[in-house]
């Protein structure tokens, strides 16, 4: 035989193969939304069979399934990351406050409209709660700025939450808008540390304390 002969080409390994997909269907996904994307063009934009998109996802709704996890995962993983990261607290919070309102743009608002709207009601609860949320790590960052006297003793699973819904709700206003005022991100720090700071006035309840002293 030639040694100039053209050998086959190997297809991609599997898992370099259903990354590429999920690569591309996030795209798609993103670009246009789940009901106005085909199998077909996946498979195409990939360049592979119809066939062989099959193989590794056994629907399209699944195909969905996977891209929406991985998005909300890296959500979450960046969360916790950032909450992990040993900053002092306000930079710590301000980060966060940014990474979730430059997350929640457009694109990833109508991700989750189509989860919910395209994909079975238990496939949406797994979706949701299937990886770790970054609760645990905020807890532990308030932990960690009341042993370093940057916020007075408290139960910090209240402050968690009171974060959490807070950040939220700016990433949800950040993305009905073009171009979200910088300043909001610094603002919500400042509002939740003036409640949760060393001053006792205007602070968050201590409600093991308060507990404690009901209970006599």
């Amino acid at each position: 035989m030639s040694s100039g002969a053209q050998q086959p080409t190997a297809p991609p390994p599997r898992g370099e193969a259903r990354d590429r997909i999920l690569q591309v269907a996030s795209e798609r996904f993103a670009a246009r939304g789940y009901a106005d994307v085909s199998m077909q063009e996946i498979a195409d934009a990939v360049g592979i069979t119809k066939a062989a998109l099959y193989y590794h996802f056994r629907s399209k709704e699944d195909l969905f399934a996977e891209v929406a996890r991985r998005a909300i995962n890296d959500f979450w993983a960046g969360i916790i990351a950032l909450a992990e990261s040993g900053r002092p607290l306000r930079e710590t919070l301000q980060s966060i406050a940014r990474f979730v309102r430059d997350s929640m743009t457009s694109v990833s608002m109508s991700l989750l409209e189509d989860v919910h709207r395209h994909l079975p009601p238990e496939v949406e609860q797994e979706i949701f709660t299937e990886h770790p949320t970054p609760e645990a790590a905020l807890e532990g960052l308030f932990r960690r700025a009341i042993a370093a006297g940057e916020m007075r003793p408290m139960d910090v699973e209240p402050v968690t939450a009171m974060f959490v819904g807070m950040v939220m709700g700016l990433g949800q206003r950040g993305h009905t808008r073009r171009q979200p005022k910088p300043d909001e991100d610094e603002l919500l720090v400042d509002v939740l540390l003036r409640g949760i700071g060393t001053e006792r006035t205007g602070a968050v309840p201590d409600t093991d304390q308060d507990s404690e002293r009901s209970s006599r």
